[in-house]
């Protein structure tokens, strides 16, 4: 499938069809092109909790609004982000990330006070997660280009999040960033409203 039919394809859909499961290989394509995708200064600040079990996700629903998309999907992905403590150069994270791309201590060094002089300008979270959403939109189009669909979803409540998963994740370590659905969609595609390129392009040659 083309780029541009993955984007076509791609949309919100509101209702799986909970009869189609997604297959274990392509679940794990999905995830792949998560982790392969691009990260500012490639620190990867995320980390990806896949959920299939439909019980787990069945508490998780009241804490996403109630919304169906839930338990209709095949799985979901809850979107971690690193709390900003990892980005400090004392960090066990923050070196392990510069060290494999410096692999001695002057270059870390160097790296270190490019990244940290940066990242003081910075709301260091806000940035964590907008690297996670990297990850989000090339999870969901990587999705669409293997004819499955998916579902974004900024509606939830992050702290019944981390209850329900409180023995299952070391809250001290992450937050919540967004959660996303996949499965096959139940119903047609709803018709897809986007600007014209004149309201929100402008070419400067």
């Amino acid at each position: 499938m083309k780029f541009i039919e993955a984007l076509t394809l791609r949309h919100a859909c509101k209702i799986f069809d909970e009869t189609k499961k997604i297959s274990e290989a392509d679940r794990e394509s999905i995830i792949e092109f998560g982790r392969l995708s691009p990260s500012s200064f490639g620190f990867e600040p995320w980390h990806f909790l896949v959920i299939s079990n439909h019980a787990l996700r069945e508490k998780i629903k009241p804490t996403c609004w109630e919304q169906v998309q839930i338990t209709t999907s095949s799985f979901i992905v809850i979107y971690l982000t690193h709390l900003p403590y990892h980005f400090k150069p004392n960090s066990a994270f923050f070196r392990q990330r510069a060290w494999r791309r410096s692999l001695d201590e002057e270059r870390f060094q160097g790296m270190a006070g490019r990244v940290s002089t940066f990242l003081a300008e910075q709301n260091t979270q806000e940035w964590a997660k907008r690297q996670s959403y990297i990850a989000l939109s090339n999870m969901m189009t990587g999705a669409a280009s293997l004819g499955i669909d998916s579902c974004p979803i900024e509606g939830f409540d992050s702290e019944k999040i981390k209850a329900v998963l409180k023995d299952k994740v070391d809250w001290s370590m992450y937050d919540v960033t967004a959660v996303c659905a996949f499965g096959y969609r139940l119903n047609e595609q709803s018709k897809r409203i986007r600007e014209p390129k004149e309201s929100v392009i402008t070419i400067i040659d």
